[in-house]
């Protein structure tokens, strides 16, 4: 079954340069460890859309507007982000806005 998610930048970068043993750390692993050639692997699962447009006072920052606007864009199950603005939405248009950890709450409740 395949399930979308959107990351947003911040979860990358946390888990790049932040903690490398984090929630972030572990989520990035899990996606790119799926397969030996991570090129490979990008193209396979990955899809480039542009953001659906939502309002700009979606949220307090609207620079931020453009994650859910992907999220939704790409028809995704799941938003994991780290920033706060966005995750006191909760969802977006019925997509659960979550946090790295929630997110591997929840695939562990699924084994």
């Amino acid at each position: 079954m395949e399930v979308r998610i959107a990351l947003d930048s911040s979860v990358l970068i946390a888990a790049h340069i932040i903690s490398r043993a984090g929630a972030c750390a572990e989520l990035l692993k899990d996606v790119l460890l799926r397969d030996d050639l991570v090129g490979a692997l990008l193209r396979r699962v990955s899809i480039v859309v542009q953001p659906a447009d939502l309002p700009s006072d979606l949220c307090r920052d609207p620079s931020n507007v453009p994650d859910p606007g992907t999220a939704v864009a790409g028809e995704c199950a799941l938003l994991i982000i780290i920033d706060r603005d966005l995750f006191d939405l909760h969802t977006i248009l019925a997509i659960p806005i979550i946090r790295p950890g929630e997110y591997w709450r929840r695939a562990s409740e699924t084994d």
